[in-house]
């Protein structure tokens, strides 16, 4: 991948959180008059801790789906590439992503054809984890108690898995009949090592230790970001309890990740504050809580992980990171 293309997108990227970390702080002040005297240093100190925990978990998920496929990087790269993808998650397109994989080619020589179902993993495991935090804080929730058919959410989710199961093993052996009847033609040495390559990355990637690992990861870390809205909300004088504050985290996110835009901005920061409005806060508090939230569940990780991006550019820092320290 050229230099320029990774400069430019760089420069692109910093411009993006400049712009939009200052539109969110100066919407934050703007929806809470007395924001800024509500906002106490300490009370900073677990809410912090709570993110931490929430990206640590995803780094983690992401070693072990690395790990499991048979990748050869140490968790000190993955730190490094899982970084980089924090910092481009919010350009359009998901270049991050794209980004993550040319790290891990670089270090590994995996290719990327092999890798990129992780990333596909990662995202679907993501999706599952709010879901499954969603499912279970609604029930909690008086105004929804009654309304949600759980068995019939459970049925569906069971055949989904069923069908899924099925899908594969079809597929898989009807992929192996294919690449075989290639060998000798001319497609096998062109499209054959690609294909081979990308089930290979299939096959190691979709397997059920994987699926419910990486799912009950998204969820832990995805738990821990509700608390961070409990924690935000408290400090800043809104009522909300465990399983609200959760059901807000898992609902918002699910809204972002359907809505297709860049971290989903914009529509997890309204879903959210919509939601907080109906459990009872006042619409510039509601607002005030969702900006506060998103600055540390997504624009503090994007600026550490812009950093770490630009030190990729130092020759030192660059250097250290291909020689895949083991720690």
């Amino acid at each position: 991948m050229g230099e320029r293309i990774w400069d430019r997108s760089l420069l692109l990227t910093t411009f993006a959180v400049a712009v939009v970390s200052a539109i969110s702080i100066w919407l934050a002040w703007r929806a809470s008059a007395g924001l800024t005297s509500q906002v106490a240093l300490l009370a900073l100190v677990p809410i912090l801790g709570a993110a931490r925990v929430s990206y640590s978990l995803r780094v983690l998920r992401f070693y072990y789906f690395l790990s499991r496929s048979g990748v050869a990087i140490s968790f000190a790269n993955t730190i490094v590439v899982q970084m980089v993808g924090f910092a481009l998650a919010v350009t359009p397109g998901r270049i991050g992503e794209v980004f993550k994989l040319h790290l891990i080619r670089e270090r590994t020589g995996t290719p990327v054809v092999q890798t990129a179902p992780l990333l596909l993993l990662d995202r679907l495991t993501e999706g599952g984890g709010f879901m499954i935090l969603a499912l279970a804080s609604a029930p909690l929730l008086p105004a929804l108690r009654t309304r949600l058919p759980m068995p019939a959410l459970l049925l569906l989710g069971l055949a989904a898995i069923c069908a899924f199961a099925l899908t594969r093993s079809l597929w898989s052996k009807r992929i192996v009949i294919t690449i075989s009847r290639w060998t000798g033609s001319r497609l096998e040495e062109f499209l054959a090592p690609h294909l081979k390559n990308l089930w290979h990355g299939i096959e190691t990637s979709f397997t059920p230790p994987q699926i419910l690992g990486g799912l009950a990861l998204s969820a832990i870390a995805r738990f821990a970001d509700g608390l961070v809205v409990l924690l935000t909300a408290q400090m800043l004088g809104v009522e909300l309890d465990l399983a609200e504050a959760v059901f807000v985290l898992a609902v918002s996110g699910l809204t972002g990740g359907i809505s297709f835009l860049p971290a989903g901005l914009g529509a997890v920061e309204m879903t959210m504050a919509g939601l907080l409005v109906l459990v009872g806060a006042a619409w510039s508090n509601a607002v005030a809580v969702a900006l506060v939230v998103r600055l540390f569940t997504l624009w503090l990780w994007v600026a550490l992980g812009l950093g770490v991006a630009f030190l990729l550019r130092v020759p030192a820092f660059r250097t250290q990171f291909n020689e895949d320290e083991k720690f």
